[in-house]
């Protein structure tokens, strides 16, 4: 290593390098296709393959190496759990570095404790690693998805910033800046093979597999030019380079970072947090904001004069949802508001926020559902003799109590997917709502419209999704 590499990059040292874990042979085919199912813009482009080289045969093996990994442009809600139970300080600081992508894109991920999408475990000499975006779905339940090795709250907060940033990218699909073609043609290929087998221990294969094979970019959402300061980029040093000059690498998320993956997951214009039906009223919340919408049966309605106004003017007890909130459920004479862990029960008014039962704000655990929603949920839905809350990817039924929480059916929780909405909702949603004989589904700008069942998903109406700007509310 020469000089300059010690001085540019002395935090390096003795670093474990990521490696992107991949699946057995036999399970990429399977894989792939499941890639393509949630987000079509995975597969392949093999129109234009056939187009230009109509003869080309092509192995279903090959592509599955050329399937793109990414969650889909609705967004990523991914659920995370902790393999070898760290104190909840450090799985706090984890959680907060994963979310630091939500800065420039559409993605979150929340804990939980119950059938965790991302698993992380921290085992020692294993390095640090993830698997590729969807890829995620083929690990077995109670098997990591991502290794910190030896993380603790003693780890340099450079070193939080540096790897579990880029170990989160990959769980979103980002493959390794390093292996586009512009940065491996600069290579040396037998110093390179000679550095990673001494400094990493691996195997002239996997040097081979992580460093020197160029992605294609068939299998990309590529920026015209590679970046050397992307945390998605290896430091490589100037002695394993042909033109002796260092490969930078990314100690966090940089500017070009920031504007791919609003690219891959871009951030939504008018999504919404909450909405509510209550009578001949229906409610729809923004932060700190919410209007009135004097509900129509299969359309949005009208917005009430006077709105957007502060939610602070409801007069709720204080600190609880004057920021905002996260779901909100009508339940008979009844209507609930939930943020974080916590809600608020409210004997309703009719065309104004009611009264707030006395002894609230409570904590959600106490509805008895077990680890589900325990940190908060993601939406509420009444319809009929059922409610509907959901977290994630999965969702429960609930027989509905008209002042509590009611009764969790049999079988829950379920996921998402079982709706047969196709891709739209799969990873999680932002809110629903019920409205006469139409429920409403929330994911970032865009809604669907359901001819509600009573006791199932319903049926989704013809020409959905659509834009929620659709519905001629002003900014809000």
């Amino acid at each position: 290593m020469s000089n300059q590499d010690h001085a540019d990059h002395a935090d390096y040292q003795g670093a474990p390098t990521c490696s992107i874990k991949l699946l057995p042979p036999e399970e990429r085919i399977e894989a792939a296709s499941t890639a393509a199912r949630i987000n079509p813009a995975n597969a392949p482009a093999l129109r234009t393959l056939n187009f230009v080289a109509p003869d080309v045969v092509i192995t279903p093996a090959h592509l599955a190496l050329l399937t793109a990994k990414y969650w889909g442009s609705g967004g990523v809600r991914l659920t995370v759990g902790f393999l070898d139970g760290p104190a909840a300080d450090l799985r706090a600081r984890i959680l907060s570095h994963m979310n630091a992508w939500a800065a420039s894109c559409n993605v979150r991920f929340t804990e939980t404790a119950s059938n965790p999408q991302v698993r992380i475990a921290r085992t020692a000499g294993d390095g640090y690693w993830s698997y590729l975006g969807t890829d995620v779905l083929h690990i077995g339940a109670g098997q990591p998805t991502m290794n910190l090795d030896s993380f603790t709250m003693n780890t340099p907060d450079s070193e939080f910033h540096r790897v579990v940033r880029h170990e989160t990218g990959h769980t979103l699909g980002f493959p390794h800046e390093h292996m586009r073609s512009e940065i491996v043609a600069r290579i040396d290929r037998e110093k390179a093979i000679t550095y990673f087998m001494q400094t990493q221990g691996w195997s002239r294969e996997q040097v081979i597999a992580q460093v020197l094979t160029p992605l294609d970019n068939s299998a990309l959402i590529a920026t015209a030019h590679a970046d050397p300061n992307s945390i998605m980029c290896y430091w490589l040093p100037a002695t394993i380079m042909k033109d002796g000059v260092a490969v930078a690498g990314g100690t966090d998320i940089d500017t070009q970072d920031a504007l791919f993956a609003s690219g891959v997951y871009p951030k939504t214009l008018n999504p919404i947090d909450a909405a509510l039906y209550s009578g001949t009223k229906c409610y729809f919340f923004k932060g700190n904001q919410y209007i009135r919408v004097t509900r129509g049966n299969t359309g949005p309605g009208t917005v009430d004069p006077g709105y957007p106004a502060p939610i602070s003017s409801w007069g709720w007890p204080a600190g609880f949802g004057a920021n905002g909130i996260d779901a909100a459920l009508y339940s008979g004479t009844k209507c609930y508001f939930f943020k974080g862990n916590q809600y608020i029960r409210v004997t309703r008014g009719n065309t104004g926020p009611g009264t707030v039962d006395p002894g609230y704000p409570k904590p959600i655990s106490s509805w008895g559902w077990g680890s589900f929603g325990a940190n908060g949920i993601d939406a509420a839905l009444y319809s009929g003799t059922k409610c509907y809350f959901f977290k994630g990817n999965r969702y429960i039924r609930v027989t509905r109590g008209d002042t509590g929480p009611g009764t969790v059916d049999s079988g829950y929780p379920a996921p998402i997917s079982n709706w047969g909405w196709g891709s739209f909702g799969a990873n999680g949603i932002d809110d629903a709502l019920y409205s006469g004989t139409k429920c409403y589904f929330f994911r970032g700008n865009q809604y669907i419209r359901v001819t509600r069942g009573n006791t199932g998903p319903g049926t989704v109406d013809a020409g959905y999704p659509a834009p929620i700007s659709n519905w001629g509310w002003p900014s809000f």
